[in-house]
C-alpha cells in the first residue's frame, strides 16, 4: 500500500531455535522482540543489537559480554541467557528468559515508596544475586530500578531478576576475554557512586552505593538527588552530603535502623560503606528489627506517579505554614499535620484547636517513649 510502514523484517524470522513474533521494546543499545519456539511454545525475549551498532567491534564485544558474565554468573535472581550468535545478515542477538512482570522503577512511578517488608525481601534478593556477581570477579555498573524486574515466582511476590550486565567491570578479563574502557562515566547519574560519576576506576563497592540509592529510593519514594540535567545528578553525588531519609521524607515510615544501614551503604567514602554484598545483606534485617507499622491510606492529594519522584519534602508541613496566621514553627506544624491526618482518618468530626493540642502533645510523648 503506498504510504504505509514497511513490515519488521524480523517478525516471523527464526532466530536460533525461536521464531521472532513480535517487537515488545526498544533501546539505546537495540531492540527486544518475543521469541517462540514452535515444537513446544517456550517464550523467550530476544534482544538484538541496533543495526548501525553491529559494525562497531567494541559495542559488538560488550554486547556479548553481557551474555558472557551471565552465565558465569549463574545466579537465580539473574536473568538466564541460554543462546547468542549473529542471524546472516549479520545482526547480532542473545536470547533470554522473558521477565513476566514490572521492573521496579514502574512500581515505584506507579506507588510510591514499599512496605518495610517488601523493601528488605527486594534489597536482599538483589544484594545476594550481586555477592555471586562479585564473587566471579563481575561489577555491576549499572543498577538501577529499571534493571530489577519483580516477578510472581516460586511462590513470591517479589521474585527478583536483575538484568543488564552489558557494562559490567570484569576484574578476571581472561576468563571472559574482555574487559570495559577505564576512566570512562558508565552507569545511570541517579544511581551511581561518586566515584563512578568522577570516572574513576571502580571495585565492588560501587554496586553498594548503588544498591543503597535503591533503598533510599524505595523507603523514600524518590532517589535522593534529582535535577534536570544529569550533570548536576552527578554533582550532587561527588559533592553533596547524603541527605537523612528520615528528615527527605518524614511522612513514611523510617526507622533508625533503616536510615544506618542507608547512610553507611552510600558513604562518600567506599572505606566507610559496606565492604562486601554479604555484608549489606546481613544488615538488612536489621534495618526494622521487630517494629510493626501500621500502614496508612494515602493522604487526599498526595502526589502520585512521576510527578512524586520528582516532589520534594512535606507538602502537608508547607500546607500548615502558608495558611497559618500564628506564626507557628515547623515542629509545631509537623505536629498540627500530623494531628490533621489524624482527623481525617478516624475522626467524624472537627476538633477544637485545645483538642488538637493536647493531642498532638500525647502523639509526641509516645514517640519520645516508644
Amino acid at each position: 500500500m503506498p504510504g504505509s510502514i514497511s513490515a519488521d523484517p524480523l517478525i516471523g524470522r527464526r532466530v536460533s531455535s525461536y521464531t521472532v513474533e513480535q517487537l515488545l521494546g526498544v533501546g539505546g543499545m537495540g531492540s527486544v522482540y518475543l521469541g517462540v519456539q514452535p515444537d513446544i511454545g517456550k517464550k523467550v525475549a530476544i534482544k538484538f543489537l541496533a543495526d548501525h551498532l553491529n559494525a562497531v567491534p567494541d559495542v559488538v564485544a560488550r554486547f556479548f559480554h553481557e551474555a558472557k558474565a551471565v552465565n558465569v554468573i549463574g545466579h537465580e535472581n539473574i536473568v538466564d541467557i541460554f543462546d547468542f550468535g549473529r542471524t546472516p545478515e549479520g545482526r547480532n542477538y542473545f536470547v533470554m528468559e522473558l521477565l513476566d512482570g514490572p521492573s521496579l522503577e514502574k512500581m515505584l512511578v506507579s506507588q510510591g515508596a514499599f512496605s518495610p517488608a517488601r523493601i528488605v525481601e527486594i534489597a536482599r534478593q538483589v544484594a545476594s544475586a550481586l555477592a555471586a556477581a562479585h564473587a566471579r570477579g563481575i561489577i555491576h555498573r549499572d543498577i538501577k530500578p529499571e534493571n530489577v524486574f519483580l516477578l510472581k515466582r516460586a511462590g513470591r511476590e517479589d521474585f527478583v531478576k536483575i538484568l543488564d550486565f552489558g557494562i559490567a567491570k570484569i576484574l578476571a578479563p581472561d576468563e571472559l576475554g574482555t574487559d570495559t574502557l577505564q576512566g570512562a562515566v558508565f552507569g545511570t547519574p541517579e544511581y551511581m557512586s561518586p566515584e563512578a560519576a568522577r570516572g574513576d576506576d571502580v571495585d565492588l563497592r560501587t554496586d553498594v552505593y548503588s544498591l543503597g540509592v535503591i533503598l533510599f529510593d524505595m523507603v523514600c519514594g524518590r532517589p535522593p538527588y534529582e535535577a534536570e540535567a544529569g550533570s548536576e545528578v552527578l554533582h550532587k553525588h561527588i559533592n553533596s552530603p547524603v541527605p537523612s531519609p528520615r528528615e527527605f521524607a518524614p511522612h513514611r515510615e523510617i526507622t533508625e535502623g533503616a536510615e544506618r544501614v542507608i547512610m553507611r551503604a552510600m558513604s562518600k567514602d567506599p572505606a566507610k560503606r559496606y565492604q562486601t554484598m554479604g555484608e549489606f545483606r546481613g544488615d538488612l534485617p536489621n534495618a526494622y528489627g521487630t517494629v510493626s507499622y501500621r500502614r496508612h491510606k494515602p493522604v487526599d492529594g498526595e502526589p502520585k506517579g512521576p510527578d512524586a519522584r520528582k516532589k520534594r519534602l512535606t507538602e502537608e508541613i508547607d500546607d500548615w505554614l502558608a495558611s497559618d496566621q500564628s506564626s507557628m514553627s515547623v515542629e509545631e506544624a509537623r505536629m498540627m499535620a500530623l494531628v490533621d491526618q489524624a482527623d481525617q482518618q478516624f475522626g467524624t468530626n472537627k476538633m477544637t484547636p485545645q483538642d488538637a493540642e493536647r493531642l498532638a502533645k500525647a502523639l509526641d510523648d509516645a514517640l519520645d517513649d516508644d
